[in-house]
């Protein structure tokens, strides 16, 4: 994790220059802060850096920039300095609390999601102290959906009712549990295949469920289904030279739309190599967080499978196909998977979907 702590007394210096060592050898990129009246020579060639603006300040650029948060001294403290930064569990970094004795790690915040339970455990160990776990699943030992979609990998569609499969959990009441995806392992205590319930868990690159969806056949009045998604879509597209991001984006959600398809399941975007310059192309994967990969042609030929055929596109570019072409090309090499979108287009934009083979893990 990219993780920051901060010290706000002496001894507090004295944890944090350690806990900083630590978690560096433990594969931590961390950076250490201490208020500038407790730095010495000591603390600085143990790698602590004193604190040259406001608490506040600090830690707002640290919300933004870093994973993990941990604040050695008072839990007061901690608290007043986050609440104005506090915003999304979904995005929001872990804060963890140790008192400057290192007895207590205590998960403040973000605690399944951002990981500061693990933070927390993680620091314990290091200080010989003990980590404070307070999230309700943990205590009664029951299954968390957040934290499940995190170990996962999985897009939450609606944090509330996440919050509200987990009370339901808690409560002892059934909750459905449906997979487009192979599953390995057993379905967690308290989930049931077997009916739709009042709430459901169903892992899916989706948008909803369709009519012949077993879901969606027997879902109850009032029924609520919680979208867990994997990222295992790839994008293959194609564009005319010039064409600007907005047309790319307008084109990729129109035609995920028109599939039923979450966009929130897309990892990647491939095409042909001639496009690996294409500014809007670049501009979406860079807005959109997703990885890109081109291929040559020659490439693009051996891809296995039924293509949509262009005689313009291939005498522009080689080959009779370049979006659904490239799409299956990546899935290959990602270990395999199936074209589940062929080509849309529109607006000079060629847009296809591939879904790479996956499991989930229960």
């Amino acid at each position: 994790m990219r993780l920051s702590l901060i010290c706000f007394t002496g001894a507090g210096a004295k944890l944090g220059a350690r806990l900083l060592k630590e978690l560096k050898l433990s594969g931590h990129e961390c950076r250490g802060y201490v208020l500038e009246k407790f730095l010495n020579p000591f603390h600085e060639t143990n790698g602590l850096e004193p604190l040259k603006s406001s608490l506040q300040e600090w830690t707002g650029n640290q919300f933004e920039t870093r994973e993990g948060l941990i604040f050695i001294g008072a839990a007061g403290i901690a608290v007043r300095a986050i609440a104005p930064w506090v915003k999304d569990k979904r995005t929001d970094p872990a804060v963890v609390v140790i008192d400057d004795s290192g007895r207590f790690s205590i998960s403040l915040l973000s605690g399944h999601l951002g990981g500061a339970n693990g933070l927390a455990e993680e620091t314990a160990k290091l200080t010989g102290g003990i980590a404070v776990i307070t999230t309700a699943t943990d205590i009664h030992g029951r299954f968390a959906v957040d934290n499940f979609a995190k170990e996962q990998g999985l897009w939450i569609s609606d944090m509330k009712t996440a919050k509200a499969v987990s009370a339901d959990v808690l409560a002892g009441e059934p909750v459905g549990f449906f997979s487009d995806f192979p599953a390995a392992g057993s379905v967690p205590e308290g989930f049931t295949q077997k009916e739709s319930c009042k709430r459901n868990v169903w892992i899916t690159v989706k948008r909803y469920p369709e009519n012949h969806d077993f879901l969606k056949l027997f879902l109850p009045e009032g029924g609520e289904v919680l979208r867990l998604v994997p990222r295992i879509v790839i994008l293959g597209i194609g564009c005319k030279k010039g064409t600007e991001k907005e047309r790319i984006e307008a084109a990729v959600e129109e035609a995920l739309s028109r599939w039923n398809i979450e966009p929130e399941s897309a990892a990647a975007v491939a095409t042909i190599d001639i496009k690996k310059e294409e500014a809007g192309l670049l501009s979406y994967v860079r807005e959109h967080g997703l990885s890109f990969q081109t291929y040559p042609a020659e490439r693009l030929l051996q891809a296995e499978g039924e293509f949509s055929p262009s005689s313009f596109v291939k005498e522009i570019t080689g080959v009779d196909n370049v979006c659904e072409r490239a799409a299956v090309s990546l899935v290959e090499d990602l270990g395999g998977g199936r074209l589940m979108m062929r080509k849309q287009a529109g607006g000079g934009v060629t847009v296809a979907a591939a879904v790479r083979d996956w499991k989930v893990k229960l």
